[in-house]
């Protein structure tokens, strides 16, 4: 009887383990899947559709006719644009503006840098409108050791990653876009990091942000103003307690697990925290990711232009 109770024990334990690495797995999936309307994607979509083209025009029997293509826009970033652990603003905006399409180019967990290598396929299409909000995992990357080494490892970066770097792969991200592209382009500065005004992960966003709109201002491509808008809005509210910085990297967790596993809302989740705008200290709620799609669809109207 003990015997048959050990191995029922044994067996259960390995059942339990084996749900929890699957559910881990399906979460880190869902986590980095890149969007559909990723540039890549569409570049694919379109090249196959020219071929078709091609083929049908030598074919007498085949006449098609060209599609009169909506005109595109084009947001870059990290995971704020990704939209995967954060409310979607290129989501908002396509369903905001059906006049035109949105590719979605953010990528969880990246830097500038990271950014300066996927250029080709956004200029190859062309875009009418190019936005970028890039910079929230350059700012953590500096905080601490552990920060820097994991940033370093995870993405091969040619150096450690400081406020230099980062200016000077915003500013390779400008020229090239200017001079290779028509496009209308504009930088945004970066989302505060937490919502405490004047704590030093918020002056260091604050710093970053600052370097955004200098860049803008030297290379000629217009500016949003989203962390100014962030900080205005937060120093309007009455100050809530909320995950101090050092656990938002658990609070990063957690809203991962919380909204892919128990199907909570951003929106839940960043009220739980204690938040106005962040999901866990750096993503987006709802009030937020709008914020974003208010500025962006303002310059594409050109209600906003610097």
């Amino acid at each position: 009887m003990q015997a048959s109770f050990i191995v029922l024990t044994v067996f259960l334990s390995l059942v339990f383990i084996v749900i929890l690495v699957s559910l881990a797995l399906s979460l880190s999936r869902t986590q980095i899947e890149l969007p559909e309307n990723r540039p890549e994607a569409l570049l694919e979509e379109r090249e196959e559709e020219e071929a078709v083209r091609e083929a049908s025009a030598s074919d007498p029997h085949r006449a098609e006719v060209r599609e009169q293509r909506r005109p595109l826009v084009v947001c870059a970033g990290d995971s704020i644009t990704h939209g995967a652990v954060s409310v979607n603003y290129v989501d908002i905006l396509s369903k905001r503006m059906p006049q035109y399409e949105f590719s979605n180019g953010g990528v969880n967990s990246e830097l500038a840098y990271n950014l300066t290598a996927r250029l080709d396929p956004i200029i190859k299409l062309k875009p009418k409108v190019i936005t970028i909000l890039i910079g929230t995992n350059d700012v953590n990357a500096t905080f601490g050791l552990k920060a820097v080494l994991g940033y370093y490892a995870l993405h091969k970066l040619p150096e450690v990653p400081n406020l230099l770097f980062y200016r000077e792969n915003l500013t390779l991200i400008a020229r090239r876009l200017k001079n290779e592209t028509d496009a209308r382009i504009a930088f945004l500065s970066i989302p505060p990091i937490g919502e405490t005004v004047g704590t030093y992960v918020f002056l260091r966003s604050d710093e970053y942000s600052q370097v955004v709109r200098e860049i803008a201002a030297a290379e000629g491509v217009s500016y949003l103003p989203l962390h100014e808008k962030m900080a205005a809005y937060l120093k309007s509210l009455p100050p809530r307690a909320h995950t101090e910085f050092q656990n938002f990297s658990r609070a990063q967790s957690a809203s991962a697990r919380s909204h892919f596993l128990l199907g909570r809302s951003f929106d839940e989740i960043s009220a739980a925290n204690g938040f106005y705008l962040l999901v866990d200290g750096i993503h987006l709620n709802s009030v937020g990711a709008a914020m974003v799609a208010d500025l962006i669809g303002d310059f594409i109207e050109g209600k906003q232009k610097s």
